[in-house]
């Protein structure tokens, strides 16, 4: 019976053991691929939790919310959460929102993450949270719908309100953040309101005058009738 020499067996343990490491390393590398898309965040107290389901699988309470934010992400790159907490963002989105039996409020932030990830050409929209309402039962993904446009491609969520306009969970490499997660921004005072209020303060400035005014030409319409009546007096 022939017997392999001892050299040989240790070659081809050497090349075995070679071939499980390089094996291993090209699946961490592929399975480390970062890619950008919608991440999804849910309410966990005063805080964001990344939700590793979809939002079809989640049932939002009356008071609570949701977040979307466009980043890249992957097992060893972490997406970041937005910048206003969920009690915030509630109070911004449906604080002016009246309660009605038999339906829920649920605030929505839209993120649509850092300038510098976004695809060639275009421009990220500024953070924003919307007011869903709907049934008690309804799912996360069914008051997304309410309130934004979707696009989708086998349920997974590609595009929110147009933005990505045509990409779908793209790989990307070598990307560092540019910029932190920003608030949403409060709406102005439009400038009709502030030029109404104005004038509202110069009418009623006008309007407590007139009476002095009233009074002052009746005063000299006297004096005048006495200093006439004087001169003719024989």
């Amino acid at each position: 019976m022939y017997i392999a020499p001892r050299s040989l067996l240790r070659n081809l343990g050497i090349v075995l053991v070679a071939l499980l490491l390089f094996s291993v390393s090209s699946a961490g590398v592929a399975s480390a691929t970062t890619y950008r898309f919608w991440n999804f965040w849910t309410q966990n107290g005063d805080t964001w939790s990344y939700s590793p389901i979809g939002s079809a699988s989640t049932t939002p309470t009356e008071g609570s919310a949701q977040a979307w934010r466009f980043d890249a992400s992957s097992p060893s790159v972490p997406s970041l959460a937005p910048a206003d907490q969920p009690a915030e963002v509630f109070d911004i989105a449906c604080g002016g929102v009246m309660p009605i039996t038999g339906t829920k409020r649920i605030a929505i932030v839209i993120d649509a993450g850092d300038p510098a990830l976004a695809p060639e050409g275009e421009t990220p929209p500024a953070p924003t949270a919307y007011c869903a309402v709907g049934k008690v039962d309804a799912n996360g993904y069914e008051l997304l719908k309410t309130v934004v446009e979707l696009r989708t491609d086998n349920g997974f969520i590609c595009g929110i309100s147009g933005f990505p306009e045509t990409e779908c969970a793209t790989p990307v490499s070598d990307y560092v953040a540019s910029a932190s997660p920003q608030r949403i921004p409060l709406t102005p005072i439009p400038d009709v309101a502030i030029e109404s209020s104005e004038q509202a303060t110069d009418s009623t400035q006008t309007s407590s005058l007139a009476p002095v005014g009233t009074a002052v030409v009746i005063g000299l319409l006297a004096v005048a009738g006495f200093y006439f009546w004087r001169r003719r007096k024989p």
